[in-house]
């Protein structure tokens, strides 16, 4: 059965729900699309079953809508101008907020190490105390890069680990158990988020590793005795089990917007 005719309609309601007014521009579509998924991600309503599935629901239709604004940019045809009536009664669609400029964070991330300010972490032979990350130096790109520590010490990269810390993403973890631990993105999720942006076909492995990863989450902090972390991990390994029966589009989404939120909230 041939495909029907995508309607001016049909484009004024997915510009609607993205929060976009005519004409749009593939950038455009795209930082839309990435600023509403990440508010109807169900990972933000687990506690309520209700709540998250009206967020699948939300979230699949905010896939249609991308694909529908997406083939009206690629057709070239004129953009609609009959207005559809929002629920609040205005009969023009809501124009996306323009984001603000934000700060720069005062502790920028390291690209070559993923370290910042702040992080806690173990030096070689990884059975001491936690010490906190400073900052880092290289004298090149292409120098080995060193890690500056809070006393002022510096360690070649290659010699520290993460310690007393916890992803957000995938509940890995490491201790010793600490009063506080870090709770960050692991170097494995900085590397699927770019993988991710990439490659939309990587979704299903990296949904794979993520669960993988939370369950060697658990057995860490059970081994530590550190019950948040142990129940961070379970609610992880839980979001990743639920996903295994996403549609490919709606996994993509999920995690991407799972990796994005957990990365803008630790580097911000």
């Amino acid at each position: 059965m041939p495909r029907r005719r995508t309607s001016d309609r049909d484009c004024s309601r997915a510009l609607w729900l993205l929060g976009l007014s005519a004409p749009v521009t593939a950038d455009e579509l795209t930082a839309a699309y990435r600023s509403r998924i990440s508010q109807a991600h169900p990972d933000r309503h687990v506690g309520s079953a209700e709540r998250s599935e009206a967020a699948n629901t939300l979230t699949r239709a905010l896939n249609d809508a991308r694909a529908v604004v997406a083939e009206w940019i690629g057709s070239g045809r004129e953009w609609p101008t009959a207005p559809v009536h929002a629920a609040n009664g205005s009969s023009q669609p809501a124009p996306r907020p323009r984001r603000q400029p934000e700060p720069a964070a005062p502790a920028p991330v390291c690209r070559r190490t993923g370290l910042r300010a702040g992080d806690l972490v173990r030096v070689w032979p990884y059975d001491g105390d936690s010490r906190t990350v400073a900052g880092t130096v290289f004298a090149s790109s292409y120098a080995p890069a060193w890690v500056v520590l809070e006393d002022g010490s510096e360690v070649p990269a290659e010699r520290v680990r993460l310690a007393s810390f916890a992803c957000p993403v995938c509940g890995i973890c490491a201790g010793p158990a600490v009063e506080h631990p870090v709770v960050r993105p692991c170097p494995d999720c900085l590397v699927d988020l770019r993988r991710l942006e990439r490659h939309a076909a990587e979704a299903g492995r990296v949904r794979s590793a993520i669960e993988a990863r939370a369950q060697a989450g658990i057995a860490t902090a059970d081994g530590i005795g550190d019950e948040r972390m142990s129940e961070r991990a379970r609610e992880r390994r839980g979001w990743a089990r639920r996903l295994r029966a996403a549609e490919p589009d709606d996994l993509h989404a999920a995690l991407i917007s799972a990796f994005t939120n957990a990365f803008d909230r630790w580097a911000a």
